[in-house]
């Protein structure tokens, strides 16, 4: 059944990947109530964030909370924003001890303390807010998250996205049997949560459950396919030329050897790759003998080369159309790099970086 409120429209069109729906549903709601109601500039905030408008996201949840100080909702998504559109975990710490104060009930509290782990361990990183990685964890911002995760673990916890969450946190952290307790909760309360039988799926897969893990990421595969495309989707035309204007960055040398070597674009991996292991979440992968290995004179098979792009899970791994197509060009090019039989660190002496 459809929301009646308008805001509440807003926010159930937005989860079904229907920008224009939730901009009706926002129009209607500014209607209704006013345009600085709270509730409504969230909404507001979160079709901009759709849109790619961060700058603009940001100062209507600013709004939202200057109206309502006591509102933790407006300062959970700006935080959200910082620490994942923005790359800035410090403002999401700021921001998440702000909402931890004015949060009520478990649930909330909840939210705003995994906020707060994630900005502590994305501190840890040493991420820079261009997105360099300094690729080294800080063990006391570690244990900064570790002992936030420890307040979360005496809450009352029954919302499966919260739970959910937490999971992958744990899952972060290293701590697999926590992991596994949030996963297997989550997937209780609500049995289409895919993230959660992806999260079980990883801890089987570490653990060396073959049989469990196929069982979970199949799981995952099917509601992954189910789900609705987010408001950056690109059409299958969009999606091709990017994924043509990155190879077009290739060398010279490199295209002429890639010539028969075709891009293939998918929305997810199939079946028979989860069922021989592959993670349903793949972004890309290339099929075929990597060129070193190729003999004119073996026994092996006939394979046909192919660089596979997985259109649904770049979008997931995707907060925007801009960070879409950065992310399909790095993709492009990494399984490139598989032709050659290199690996990641290669890229840069193929002039792949």
């Amino acid at each position: 059944m459809a929301a009646s409120d308008p805001v509440d429209r807003g926010w159930e069109r937005l989860e079904a990947g229907d920008l224009p729906g939730a901009r009706s549903a926002l129009k209607k709601a500014q209607r209704e109530r006013t345009k600085d109601d709270p509730e409504v500039l969230c909404l507001a905030g979160a079709i901009a964030a759709a849109d790619g408008e961060v700058d603009e996201a940001l100062e209507l949840l600013a709004r939202a909370a200057k109206a309502d100080p006591d509102y933790a909702h407006p300062l959970l998504q700006a935080g959200e924003l910082e620490l994942y559109s923005r790359g800035d975990p410090e403002a999401a710490l700021e921001l998440a001890g702000r909402a931890l104060a004015a949060a009520e009930g478990d649930e909330e509290r909840a939210d705003a303390l995994l906020l707060k782990a994630e900005a502590e361990l994305e501190v840890g990183c040493g991420h820079d807010h261009d997105g360099g990685d300094h690729d080294h964890r800080d063990h006391d911002h570690d244990a900064a998250a570790r002992a936030t995760m420890e307040e979360i673990a005496v809450l009352e916890l029954r919302d499966p996205i919260v739970l959910t969450r937490a999971g992958q946190m744990y899952l972060a952290l290293d701590d697999t049997r926590k992991a596994e307790q949030c996963f297997l909760r989550a997937v209780d309360e609500d049995p289409g949560q895919a993230d959660a039988h992806h999260g079980l799926g990883l801890i089987y897969e570490d653990r060396g459950d073959r049989e469990a893990m196929v069982r979970a990421w199949h799981d995952t595969l099917r509601l992954d396919r189910a789900a609705p495309p987010p408001p950056w989707h690109m059409s299958p035309s969009e999606f091709e030329e990017v994924a043509e204007q990155a190879m077009a960055e290739l060398p010279d040398e490199v295209i002429t050897r890639l010539e028969n070597v075709p891009v293939l674009i998918d929305d997810l991996p199939s079946e028979d790759l989860v069922a021989e292991g592959y993670d349903p979440r793949l972004l890309g992968l290339f099929s075929g003998v990597p060129l070193p290995e190729k003999s004119h004179v073996s026994d092996q098979r006939p394979v046909i080369d192919a660089v596979h792009l997985y259109q649904k899970n770049l979008e997931r791994q995707s907060a925007d159309r801009e960070e879409l197509s950065d992310q399909i060009r790095i993709t492009v090019l990494h399984e490139t790099a598989h032709f050659f039989g290199l690996e990641d660190d290669d890229l840069d002496e193929l002039g792949l970086g």
